[in-house]
């Protein structure tokens, strides 16, 4: 069974995407899966994250995927991959992404949508992992389009307010476009509320509208789990590691762990997923 490939994606900033994958990734490590993070974000958030920085050398990160011709002999091509903290393999961005998006943006550049899913194959990600989390770009960027292209299925974390669920509606046109045309395998692993404050009503509103936009009677790519907001998320990340690390019974170390086997069941991964208590 080869690789899942997930496009974690919002087209708008702030929606709690770094850390998803930050976090999710080590519920899913921590559950047995073999877990590759690809980072597609210039502004290298999750590689601050990872204590990477900004200025991994270009031929050591997501780039010399993305540009192979640029490297000439590099080395091994598994010099692209770190390990981080939390249990996990990652493929970093850094300040030098910047400058191949600009140049997959050129006149015939070959096979610019292409680039990131002939990457992933060359580095034997089908076989060598259960899943694989991309970072993506808020913005429908070349690095976006190529993480569509490369995933069999989008993870869309969204914060329950109006603004951020008026935005849904603008990426939910864009998959299905890229669905049409370039990748008719692409679909949803799930719709996340992240950052919940469910006291509040407003939130609880938005909820019961999701609900009916993506909910059980309207698809299923909303999720039944939510990841509550909490400062232990930003403890964890200034320690460097996922917060079920630095406190796993915390209540949103546990949301992780539920987000982890709810999307493992829905993408066929439940089997290997063992249950971390």
């Amino acid at each position: 069974m080869s690789a899942v490939i997930v496009a974690v994606l919002n087209r708008k900033g702030g929606a709690g995407k770094t850390s998803l994958t930050k976090d999710l990734g080590f519920a899913f490590a921590d559950g047995g899966l073999r877990v590759l993070q690809v980072g597609l974000d210039p502004q290298s958030s999750l590689e601050v994250l990872a204590g990477l920085g900004f200025d991994t050398p270009p031929d050591r990160t997501v780039s010399r995927l993305l540009m192979p011709e640029e490297f000439g002999d590099a080395g091994p091509l598994e010099r692209v991959v770190h390990e981080t903290e939390w249990g996990t393999s990652l493929v970093p961005a850094s300040k030098a992404l910047a400058t191949a998006e600009r140049a997959l943006g050129e006149a015939g550049r070959g096979g610019s949508a292409q680039r990131l899913r002939r990457g992933l194959q060359r580095l034997s990600t089908a076989e060598r992992f259960d899943v694989v989390l991309v970072d993506c770009p808020p913005g429908m960027t070349p690095l976006t389009m190529n993480a569509l292209i490369a995933a069999e299925s989008v993870l869309v974390p969204t914060q329950l307010d109006f603004l951020s669920v008026a935005g849904l509606a603008v990426l939910t046109e864009t998959v299905e476009e890229v669905r049409e045309y370039d990748n008719p395998k692409l679909g949803y692993l799930g719709i996340v509320g992240t950052q919940v404050d469910e006291r509040t009503r407003h939130a609880r509103e938005i909820r019961a509208q999701l609900e009916q936009l993506f909910g059980a009677d309207a698809g299923g790519a909303l999720c039944r789990t939510t990841i509550r907001h909490s400062t232990k998320v930003r403890d964890a990340h200034a320690a460097g590691l996922a917060v079920g690390q630095l406190e796993p019974a915390h209540p949103v170390s546990g949301d992780y762990r539920e987000l982890a086997q709810e999307l493992a069941e829905r993408a066929a991964l439940d089997a290997r997923l063992g249950v971390a208590t």
